[in-house]
Protein backbone atom coordinates (compact mmCIF):
# COMPACT_ATOMS: atom_id res chain seq x y z
CA UNK A 1 0.00 0.00 0.00
CA UNK A 2 2.83 2.46 -0.32
CA UNK A 3 1.85 3.65 -3.38
CA UNK A 4 -1.37 4.88 -1.43
CA UNK A 5 0.93 7.15 0.72
CA UNK A 6 1.60 9.29 -2.82
CA UNK A 7 -1.99 9.14 -3.46
CA UNK A 8 -2.80 10.98 -0.35
CA UNK A 9 -0.24 13.50 -0.26
CA UNK A 10 -0.68 14.71 -3.76
CA UNK A 11 -4.72 15.22 -2.86
CA UNK A 12 -3.82 17.46 -0.22
CA UNK A 13 -0.26 19.28 -0.96
CA UNK A 14 0.40 20.10 -4.58
CA UNK A 15 -2.64 21.89 -5.66
CA UNK A 16 -3.31 24.46 -2.86
CA UNK A 17 -1.69 27.51 -2.51
CA UNK A 18 1.84 28.54 -1.20
CA UNK A 19 1.61 28.77 2.49
CA UNK A 20 -0.81 26.11 3.47
CA UNK A 21 -1.23 23.80 6.22
CA UNK A 22 1.19 20.59 6.33
CA UNK A 23 -0.24 17.62 5.79
CA UNK A 24 1.44 13.82 6.78
CA UNK A 25 0.30 10.51 5.06
CA UNK A 26 1.40 6.92 6.21
CA UNK A 27 1.67 3.90 4.22
CA UNK A 28 2.43 0.21 5.11
CA UNK A 29 5.64 -1.14 6.06
CA UNK A 30 8.62 -0.58 4.95
CA UNK A 31 12.15 2.19 5.23
CA UNK A 32 10.57 5.24 5.34
CA UNK A 33 10.83 7.76 2.41
CA UNK A 34 11.68 11.30 1.71
CA UNK A 35 8.49 13.38 -0.51
CA UNK A 36 8.84 16.10 -2.47
CA UNK A 37 6.27 18.47 -3.67
CA UNK A 38 5.63 21.86 -4.71
CA UNK A 39 5.94 24.51 -8.15
CA UNK A 40 6.18 27.73 -9.16
CA UNK A 41 4.23 29.84 -11.36
CA UNK A 42 4.68 32.48 -14.03
CA UNK A 43 2.35 34.55 -12.19
CA UNK A 44 4.06 36.60 -8.75
CA UNK A 45 3.82 35.68 -5.66
CA UNK A 46 5.02 32.90 -3.03
CA UNK A 47 5.67 29.16 -3.75
CA UNK A 48 6.01 26.69 -1.33
CA UNK A 49 8.00 23.65 -0.89
CA UNK A 50 6.87 20.70 0.88
CA UNK A 51 8.75 18.08 2.52
CA UNK A 52 7.20 14.72 4.48
CA UNK A 53 8.08 11.23 4.78
CA UNK A 54 6.21 7.94 4.15
CA UNK A 55 6.02 5.80 7.28
CA UNK A 56 4.00 2.54 8.35
CA UNK A 57 -0.04 2.71 8.40
CA UNK A 58 0.08 1.80 12.10
CA UNK A 59 3.22 3.44 13.04
CA UNK A 60 2.58 6.61 15.36
CA UNK A 61 6.13 7.73 15.10
CA UNK A 62 5.42 8.34 11.20
CA UNK A 63 4.39 11.79 11.55
CA UNK A 64 7.41 12.93 12.85
CA UNK A 65 8.67 15.64 11.15
CA UNK A 66 11.79 15.58 8.86
CA UNK A 67 15.40 16.71 9.49
CA UNK A 68 15.77 20.40 8.54
CA UNK A 69 16.63 21.11 5.24
CA UNK A 70 18.49 23.68 2.52
CA UNK A 71 16.48 24.08 -0.55
CA UNK A 72 17.24 26.33 -3.29
CA UNK A 73 15.75 27.39 -6.97
CA UNK A 74 18.35 28.01 -9.41
CA UNK A 75 20.38 28.68 -6.41
CA UNK A 76 18.10 30.86 -4.43
CA UNK A 77 17.78 29.88 -1.04
CA UNK A 78 14.61 28.98 0.34
CA UNK A 79 13.14 30.02 3.35
CA UNK A 80 12.07 28.19 6.32
CA UNK A 81 8.43 28.45 6.83
CA UNK A 82 8.18 29.88 10.32
CA UNK A 83 4.28 28.45 11.16
CA UNK A 84 4.65 25.20 9.08
CA UNK A 85 7.67 22.76 9.44
CA UNK A 86 9.06 21.22 6.60
CA UNK A 87 8.02 23.64 4.32
CA UNK A 88 10.00 26.21 2.39
CA UNK A 89 9.04 29.82 1.15
CA UNK A 90 10.12 31.28 -2.12
CA UNK A 91 10.51 35.33 -1.82
CA UNK A 92 7.06 36.83 -2.46
CA UNK A 93 7.30 38.15 -5.47
CA UNK A 94 9.05 34.98 -7.17
CA UNK A 95 8.13 34.54 -11.02
CA UNK A 96 9.40 32.21 -12.93
CA UNK A 97 10.00 33.16 -17.08
CA UNK A 98 8.39 31.25 -19.99
CA UNK A 99 10.85 28.97 -21.60
CA UNK A 100 13.36 29.07 -18.33
CA UNK A 101 14.41 26.09 -16.77
CA UNK A 102 14.30 25.48 -13.09
CA UNK A 103 16.04 23.40 -10.68
CA UNK A 104 15.05 22.04 -7.69
CA UNK A 105 17.84 21.29 -5.16
CA UNK A 106 17.02 19.82 -1.59
CA UNK A 107 19.74 18.98 0.69
CA UNK A 108 19.16 17.27 3.99
CA UNK A 109 20.64 14.23 5.92
CA UNK A 110 17.58 12.21 5.65
CA UNK A 111 18.99 8.48 6.92
CA UNK A 112 20.66 10.47 9.77
CA UNK A 113 23.79 9.53 9.09
CA UNK A 114 25.90 12.55 9.27
CA UNK A 115 26.04 13.20 5.27
CA UNK A 116 23.75 15.05 3.47
CA UNK A 117 21.86 13.62 0.79
CA UNK A 118 20.86 15.43 -2.37
CA UNK A 119 17.78 15.91 -3.87
CA UNK A 120 16.72 17.28 -7.37
CA UNK A 121 14.47 18.05 -10.06
CA UNK A 122 14.20 20.07 -13.15
CA UNK A 123 11.07 21.67 -14.67
CA UNK A 124 10.69 24.02 -17.94
CA UNK A 125 8.36 26.94 -17.63
CA UNK A 126 5.99 26.47 -20.77
CA UNK A 127 4.14 29.56 -22.60
CA UNK A 128 0.90 31.15 -21.51
CA UNK A 129 -2.02 30.44 -23.34
CA UNK A 130 -4.43 33.28 -22.53
CA UNK A 131 -7.96 32.49 -22.35
CA UNK A 132 -9.90 34.38 -25.19
CA UNK A 133 -13.34 34.03 -23.54
CA UNK A 134 -15.30 32.70 -20.73
CA UNK A 135 -18.87 32.05 -20.27
CA UNK A 136 -22.02 30.74 -17.80
CA UNK A 137 -24.32 28.08 -19.33
CA UNK A 138 -27.16 27.50 -17.59
CA UNK A 139 -27.88 23.61 -18.43
CA UNK A 140 -31.77 24.33 -18.09
CA UNK A 141 -33.92 25.05 -21.18
CA UNK A 142 -36.85 25.85 -19.38
CA UNK A 143 -37.39 29.76 -18.94
CA UNK A 144 -38.99 29.02 -15.41
CA UNK A 145 -36.40 26.75 -14.02
CA UNK A 146 -33.16 27.04 -11.97
CA UNK A 147 -30.14 28.87 -13.08
CA UNK A 148 -28.02 26.05 -11.62
CA UNK A 149 -26.25 24.04 -12.48
CA UNK A 150 -24.19 26.46 -14.24
CA UNK A 151 -21.29 25.27 -16.81
CA UNK A 152 -17.56 27.43 -16.60
CA UNK A 153 -17.37 27.44 -20.76
CA UNK A 154 -13.51 28.00 -21.63
CA UNK A 155 -12.40 29.35 -24.65
CA UNK A 156 -8.62 29.30 -25.62
CA UNK A 157 -6.96 28.92 -28.65
CA UNK A 158 -4.39 26.00 -28.71
CA UNK A 159 -1.15 27.55 -30.24
CA UNK A 160 0.03 24.35 -32.10
CA UNK A 161 3.79 24.89 -31.99
CA UNK A 162 4.33 22.08 -28.97
CA UNK A 163 2.50 20.15 -27.27
CA UNK A 164 0.92 22.20 -24.29
CA UNK A 165 -0.57 20.61 -20.87
CA UNK A 166 -3.80 22.06 -19.61
CA UNK A 167 -5.40 22.17 -16.32
CA UNK A 168 -8.04 24.83 -14.93
CA UNK A 169 -8.60 25.81 -11.36
CA UNK A 170 -11.94 26.91 -10.20
CA UNK A 171 -12.19 30.35 -7.43
CA UNK A 172 -15.46 31.58 -5.74
CA UNK A 173 -15.66 34.79 -4.46
CA UNK A 174 -18.54 35.24 -2.29
CA UNK A 175 -19.50 35.21 1.36
CA UNK A 176 -20.60 33.44 4.21
CA UNK A 177 -23.78 36.12 5.36
CA UNK A 178 -24.49 39.36 5.44
CA UNK A 179 -21.90 40.29 7.82
CA UNK A 180 -19.06 38.72 6.39
CA UNK A 181 -16.85 40.04 3.37
CA UNK A 182 -16.52 38.79 -0.04
CA UNK A 183 -13.48 36.14 0.09
CA UNK A 184 -11.74 34.33 -2.52
CA UNK A 185 -12.23 30.67 -1.77
CA UNK A 186 -10.15 27.90 -4.28
CA UNK A 187 -12.94 25.08 -4.83
CA UNK A 188 -10.37 22.95 -6.68
CA UNK A 189 -7.93 22.74 -3.26
CA UNK A 190 -7.44 18.66 -4.51
CA UNK A 191 -6.23 17.10 -7.27
CA UNK A 192 -9.51 15.31 -7.47
CA UNK A 193 -11.26 18.86 -7.78
CA UNK A 194 -8.74 20.44 -10.10
CA UNK A 195 -9.65 19.69 -13.95
CA UNK A 196 -7.01 18.35 -16.38
CA UNK A 197 -7.99 18.26 -20.30
CA UNK A 198 -9.24 15.16 -21.04
CA UNK A 199 -8.24 15.61 -24.59
CA UNK A 200 -4.94 14.32 -26.57
CA UNK A 201 -2.57 17.09 -27.15
CA UNK A 202 -2.36 16.37 -30.92
CA UNK A 203 -6.15 16.79 -31.00
CA UNK A 204 -6.38 20.19 -30.08
CA UNK A 205 -3.15 21.32 -31.91
CA UNK A 206 -3.75 24.53 -33.55
CA UNK A 207 -7.16 24.30 -33.17
CA UNK A 208 -9.59 26.35 -31.07
CA UNK A 209 -10.78 24.79 -27.91
CA UNK A 210 -14.49 25.36 -26.45
CA UNK A 211 -14.17 23.05 -23.06
CA UNK A 212 -16.68 22.93 -20.05
CA UNK A 213 -14.14 22.81 -17.55
CA UNK A 214 -16.15 22.98 -14.28
CA UNK A 215 -20.18 22.38 -13.45
CA UNK A 216 -21.46 24.91 -10.80
CA UNK A 217 -24.16 24.00 -8.53
CA UNK A 218 -25.80 26.41 -6.17
CA UNK A 219 -24.47 24.83 -3.34
CA UNK A 220 -20.45 23.40 -4.02
CA UNK A 221 -17.92 21.11 -1.49
CA UNK A 222 -14.98 23.11 -0.52
CA UNK A 223 -13.82 20.43 1.77
CA UNK A 224 -16.18 17.26 3.08
CA UNK A 225 -17.58 19.39 6.41
CA UNK A 226 -18.12 22.40 4.54
CA UNK A 227 -20.03 23.64 1.72
CA UNK A 228 -20.50 27.01 -0.05
CA UNK A 229 -23.71 28.42 -1.36
CA UNK A 230 -23.70 30.57 -4.45
CA UNK A 231 -25.71 33.83 -4.22
CA UNK A 232 -26.24 36.38 -6.81
CA UNK A 233 -23.67 38.96 -7.56
CA UNK A 234 -21.15 36.28 -6.38
CA UNK A 235 -18.01 36.25 -9.08
CA UNK A 236 -17.33 32.81 -10.31
CA UNK A 237 -13.41 32.80 -11.35
CA UNK A 238 -11.48 30.36 -13.94
CA UNK A 239 -7.80 29.80 -14.30
CA UNK A 240 -6.41 28.28 -17.17
CA UNK A 241 -3.59 26.54 -16.72
CA UNK A 242 -0.29 24.80 -18.85
CA UNK A 243 1.61 22.91 -16.61
CA UNK A 244 5.70 21.53 -17.59
CA UNK A 245 4.85 17.83 -18.60
CA UNK A 246 6.35 16.14 -16.17
CA UNK A 247 4.26 17.83 -13.24
CA UNK A 248 0.94 16.90 -15.40
CA UNK A 249 1.91 13.73 -15.92
CA UNK A 250 2.09 13.46 -11.69
CA UNK A 251 -1.37 15.43 -11.50
CA UNK A 252 -3.34 12.99 -13.76
CA UNK A 253 -2.06 9.93 -12.19
CA UNK A 254 -3.27 11.50 -8.86
CA UNK A 255 -6.44 12.57 -10.24
CA UNK A 256 -6.75 8.54 -11.52
CA UNK A 257 -5.43 7.20 -8.50
CA UNK A 258 -8.77 8.97 -6.62
CA UNK A 259 -10.54 7.80 -8.91
CA UNK A 260 -13.60 5.87 -8.03
CA UNK A 261 -12.92 2.88 -9.78
CA UNK A 262 -10.10 2.48 -6.79
CA UNK A 263 -11.35 1.51 -3.30
CA UNK A 264 -9.78 4.24 -0.78
CA UNK A 265 -7.35 1.58 0.78
CA UNK A 266 -6.59 -0.34 -2.32
CA UNK A 267 -3.53 0.30 -4.29
CA UNK A 268 -4.11 2.41 -7.00
CA UNK A 269 -3.96 0.52 -10.60
CA UNK A 270 -0.59 2.58 -12.07
CA UNK A 271 2.43 4.04 -10.07
CA UNK A 272 2.54 7.79 -9.35
CA UNK A 273 5.62 8.77 -11.56
CA UNK A 274 7.20 11.84 -10.55
CA UNK A 275 10.55 13.72 -11.48
CA UNK A 276 12.23 14.04 -8.50
CA UNK A 277 15.99 12.47 -8.29
CA UNK A 278 18.15 11.38 -5.75
CA UNK A 279 15.70 8.26 -4.45
CA UNK A 280 13.20 10.78 -3.28
CA UNK A 281 9.02 10.79 -4.48
CA UNK A 282 6.94 13.69 -5.40
CA UNK A 283 7.36 16.02 -7.88
CA UNK A 284 8.09 19.45 -8.67
CA UNK A 285 7.01 21.60 -11.90
CA UNK A 286 6.34 25.27 -13.28
CA UNK A 287 2.81 26.36 -14.24
CA UNK A 288 1.28 29.82 -16.33
CA UNK A 289 -2.08 31.43 -15.61
CA UNK A 290 -4.42 33.15 -17.68
CA UNK A 291 -7.48 33.92 -15.71
CA UNK A 292 -11.27 35.39 -16.49
CA UNK A 293 -14.54 35.43 -14.26
CA UNK A 294 -18.03 36.43 -15.06
CA UNK A 295 -20.54 37.63 -12.23
CA UNK A 296 -23.58 35.10 -11.31
CA UNK A 297 -26.87 36.53 -12.54
CA UNK A 298 -29.87 36.43 -10.48
CA UNK A 299 -32.68 34.57 -11.68
CA UNK A 300 -36.23 33.42 -10.24
CA UNK A 301 -37.08 30.23 -8.91
CA UNK A 302 -33.40 29.89 -7.94
CA UNK A 303 -33.15 30.84 -4.42
CA UNK A 304 -35.58 30.99 -1.54
CA UNK A 305 -36.75 34.08 -0.70
CA UNK A 306 -35.59 33.55 2.79
CA UNK A 307 -32.54 33.20 1.45
CA UNK A 308 -32.11 36.07 -0.72
CA UNK A 309 -33.13 38.77 2.54
CA UNK A 310 -30.52 36.66 4.92
CA UNK A 311 -27.98 37.61 2.18
CA UNK A 312 -29.48 40.88 0.94
CA UNK A 313 -31.78 42.14 3.69
CA UNK A 314 -35.52 42.42 3.76
CA UNK A 315 -35.42 44.64 0.79
CA UNK A 316 -33.62 42.18 -1.05
CA UNK A 317 -35.55 42.91 -4.53
CA UNK A 318 -35.06 46.29 -5.00
CA UNK A 319 -31.31 45.11 -5.48
CA UNK A 320 -33.09 43.55 -8.90
CA UNK A 321 -35.33 45.62 -10.45
CA UNK A 322 -35.30 43.91 -13.13
CA UNK A 323 -37.08 40.79 -11.66
CA UNK A 324 -39.48 42.61 -9.06
CA UNK A 325 -43.29 41.51 -9.62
Amino acid sequence: MRRFSLIFISLTLVLLTACTERYDFKTNSGAPRLVITGYVCTEPGQYAINLSKTGGYFDNDSLKDVPKAEVYINGEKLTPNDTLPCQYLTRTNFCAKSGDRYRLEVNIDFDGDGVKETYTAEAVAPSTVEMTNFALQTFSNNPDGSLFPLSTMVFFHDPGDVPYYYGAHLNLITMRDSADTYKNYRISNTASKYTTNMFDAEVIKGKDVFYPAYTVGRRNFLTPLDTITVYPYDTIVVELNCHSYDYYQFLRNCQDASGSANPFFMTPAGPIVGNIKGGAVGAFGVYTVSRRRATVPYKENTWKDEEMELRFGKNWREKFPAQTE
